[in-house]
């Protein structure tokens, strides 16, 4: 679903699939996440999926995977662990960038820099959770959504919408 989603919504010709594991070893994890891997791994041509195999969490951010899979659980701890490292960096960034007036003075060339790489590092700017593989559009936002993030996964919502998603995974699955 996910590749299906990144195909139509973002135009990625072959999305980069892994699935969160503790090792990238195909006999590493549980049960539930050593069954998946064989199962992406053995259905991954016939369902036209670049599934790369097991991916830790620090790969995430590479740039090498377009989506991760992973059960809820797992998912969500990963997801809240990734929101909180954005706040301590930013956090971090501004203490030491105030902490005097020659390090407010040396910050001044960087904060355009700085103000782009905050609001990569800001949760609230990506919007709530897709549902996938629901017969509507469904987005789910933060129980703790401010109006930022409530406006954002308003966008989102909007964006599943236009693009058709649920529509293109149908017509995929149908195939």
């Amino acid at each position: 679903m996910s590749s299906i989603y990144l195909k139509n919504t973002y135009g990625i010709k072959q999305p980069a699939i892994g699935l969160l594991n503790i090792g990238t070893e195909e006999t590493k994890g549980n049960d539930l996440v050593k069954e998946s891997y064989h199962l992406l791994k053995e259905k991954s041509e016939e369902l036209n999926i670049n599934f790369v195999g097991n991916v830790e969490g620090r790969d995430a951010f590479s740039g090498k995977i377009h989506a991760i899979v992973a059960d809820g659980f797992t998912g969500n701890v990963f997801l809240k662990t990734t929101e909180g490292l954005g706040k301590f960096v930013k956090k971090t960034l501004t203490e030491s960038f105030t902490k005097n007036i020659i390090s407010k003075i040396l910050a001044i060339p960087a904060l355009p820099a700085i103000k782009r790489f905050s609001k990569t590092m800001d949760y609230k700017s990506y919007g709530g959770a897709l549902f996938l593989g629901v017969k509507k559009p469904v987005v789910k936002a933060h129980g703790s959504s401010d109006a930022l993030l409530f406006e954002y996964t308003i966008l989102q919502a909007e964006k599943f919408v236009e693009n058709k998603a649920v529509e293109h995974m149908i017509q995929e699955f149908e195939k």
